[in-house]
């Protein structure tokens, strides 16, 4: 890397930014002093790394010295974000600045590519912000323009906000022209490397492809502990899964246990409560059989105690003596009354009685067929004692 200009701090950026060839923020920057105010950037670059230049972009926009940025060849990809640190802008003619989304190179599953995905519109979404605030263009119209890869020449670059002025110099032009019709800008990654043999360029690749294979195999020892740990992370997740689901199932099926005791006792609790309403009916009942009885129990010792108060009334005792010798009168009488009819019986089967003739005496047909039907026997035996 060359530093011209002392006085000016200026600092070249020719040649891919980050990666293993390209200008990192350290470096770059390393020059600058912090005290410096002025600091010119010129840039001819294919672009790289944004992480690095995100870093270089944010270094330069917070230093408090004033930055211009120069596009002498390319200012293409992340190289186009460092070209906005500038507080002046400035492009020549046939300077070419291009712009487009973060990409990349990956492998992997599904979900890792998914992951990388993600992680690509997460860098569109920061370079977006720097062209937004710094060009004052629309976002969305920013947004078509990355999706597809859009290029700016000269007066494009500034009237689209990238560039604040035009450098018109016929000779740079010729120069930057030339330039850009050299294809191996990477061969310019540097300017200062010297310049190898082929023999020296030979080894100088057998060595960087032997460093090459030994990053390879590191990596593909990570790729390999990666699988297997995520084999037994895997088997692990698998086996809580496992039990997630036997604990799941125990679970649910204590759960149907305990519906099904709640449904007995729901039965049960129905069964208590018919008993319940039924025992309350029935003390009801009893309440209202209770209430009878102790009337009824009420009404006799009312009647005992009336019983009892004439019992002990001397009138009652008279007229019960009365009623009693009354009624020792009248089994008297009855008796006499009895004897009499015994005797007027035994004297009636004493004296002969013409059955037979009583009958015949009877008018009425009714009676008569009565005294018949009632004294039968004597009559035909009164008959035939006559034909005798």
């Amino acid at each position: 890397m060359k530093r011209t200009k002392a006085m000016n701090h200026e600092i070249r950026l020719y040649g891919p930014i980050g990666g293993f060839f390209g200008y990192t923020a350290e470096e770059l920057l390393a020059g600058i002093p912090a005290d410096a105010k002025e600091i010119t950037v010129r840039i001819h670059s294919p672009g790289g790394s944004v992480g690095e230049g995100l870093a270089i972009y944010h270094a330069l926009r917070d230093h408090t010295a004033k930055v211009r940025t120069i596009v002498d060849g390319y200012a293409a990809s992340s190289a186009s974000i460092v070209m906005l640190a500038g507080d002046i802008r400035e492009v020549h003619r046939n300077s070419i600045v291009f712009v487009h989304q973060a990409h990349t190179a990956t492998e992997g599953n599904a979900d890792e590519l998914r992951r990388t995905a993600d992680g690509l519109d997460v860098h569109d979404a920061a370079i977006l912000d720097i062209y937004a605030q710094r060009t004052g263009m629309d976002r969305e119209e920013l947004r078509e323009m990355m999706a597809d890869t859009a290029f700016f020449r000269g007066e494009d670059a500034k009237d689209n906000g990238f560039a604040t002025a035009v450098i018109d110099d016929p000779q740079a032009e010729a120069q930057i022209a030339a330039m850009l019709n050299f294809e191996g800008v990477a061969a310019q990654a540097k300017e200062g490397i010297e310049m190898l043999t082929a023999k020296e360029a030979r080894g100088k690749v057998a060595s960087l492809t032997e460093e090459l294979n030994a990053q390879g195999a590191i990596v593909e020892q990570i790729k390999q502990e990666s699988v297997d740990a995520l084999a037994e992370a895997k088997a692990d997740a698998e086996a809580v899964l496992a039990a997630e689901v036997e604990a799941r199932t125990a679970l649910e099926l204590e759960i149907t246990a305990l519906k099904a005791d709640a449904e007995a006792v729901k039965g049960e609790l129905e069964s208590v409560r018919a008993e319940l309403a039924t025992a309350a009916e029935a003390q009801t009942s009893l309440t209202v059989t209770v209430g009878e009885l102790q009337g009824q129990v009420a009404e006799k010792n009312a009647t005992i105690t009336a019983q009892k108060t004439a019992l002990a009334s001397p009138a009652y005792q008279d007229a019960k003596m009365a009623a009693a010798a009354e009624a020792k009168q009248t089994a008297i009488d009855a008796e006499a009354e009895a004897a009499e009819k015994a005797a007027e019986a035994e004297t009636e089967q004493s004296a002969p009685r013409d059955i037979a003739e009583e009958y015949e005496r009877i008018e009425d047909l009714t009676e008569r067929r009565a005294f018949y039907a009632k004294n039968k026997r004597q009559i035909l035996a009164a008959l035939e004692s006559r034909t005798d």
